[in-house]
């Protein structure tokens, strides 16, 4: 019985996410954390040892937390949402790199119930506060909203009894690999949208419509299928006239 109850443990998510100011990146241990914009990524990220750590993918991760020690009710929860976080399953726990500054200001302080709190700068809301600092806790580790507001939680991987280096360093040259992924995406889903007010400049022009663009091209535009081709026909027409004209 106590080895299932162990592995069930094993399969929860990572509760320890800590914010780490000399960390260029966030980092999630666990695929549960992330959302709908989830996608692969093959990358590596350097621990504070130097030693690479294997990243698998890249996403948006929405934390439920407690904003305060002093709330209840609806109030004392609120939402964490950390940007371009990197998947990498191997990391000990979660991490909260410095791009968290971007949207949010985080304070660090020492007291009885709390080490601190994080407020969202375009409204100073306070959105989530740090657990009191203990012999058991010695990072600033985020409070999580327990179920059924937030998910159920695997156990603490950090031992008191241990000492860590707490860092998570994304290289430019692994980061220019997000970056291309990301110019991926965005070709693809322009190459999939709809005509845009210059493209239809450009069809009524040469074509006078996209019904005769298309019947040139052996399509049709009562098949979904065959604009969608026809787009792409046009926009590598528009895109070698444009090269054309740059080179003369």
């Amino acid at each position: 019985m106590a080895s299932l109850q162990r592995t069930h443990q094993d399969n929860l998510p990572c509760p320890t996410w800590v914010w780490s100011n000399n960390s260029n990146v966030h980092v999630a241990k666990d695929r549960s954390w992330f959302g709908d914009d989830y996608v692969a990524l093959n990358s590596a990220i350097n621990s504070a040892t130097g030693t690479p750590i294997k990243v698998i993918g890249v996403g948006t991760v929405d934390l439920p937390t407690k904003t305060s020690p002093n709330r209840n009710g609806p109030r004392s929860h609120g939402t964490l949402r950390l940007k371009n976080v990197l998947h990498a399953p191997s990391i000990i726990c979660n991490i909260i790199g410095s791009p968290v500054l971007n949207d949010y200001g985080v304070f660090t302080s020492f007291s009885k119930n709390s080490s601190g709190s994080i407020r969202r700068l375009s409204d100073g809301r306070l959105i989530a506060h740090f657990k009191p600092a203990t012999q058991a806790v010695r990072f600033f580790q985020v409070r999580l909203s327990g179920p059924p507001v937030g998910p159920k939680v695997g156990p603490p991987p950090l031992d008191p009894s241990t000492k860590y280096l707490l860092r998570a360093e994304w290289p430019d040259s692994e980061r220019k690999k997000h970056d291309n992924v990301k110019l991926l995406s965005q070709d693809k889903d322009e190459a999939d949208g709809p005509l845009k007010a210059t493209e239809n400049v450009w069809v009524k022009k040469h074509y006078g419509d996209e019904f005769k663009f298309l019947q040139v091209h052996g399509l049709s535009i009562f098949k979904e299928e065959d604009r969608a081709e026809g787009r792409i026909i046009m926009r590598t027409m528009i895109s070698r006239d444009n090269e054309e004209t740059s080179a003369i």
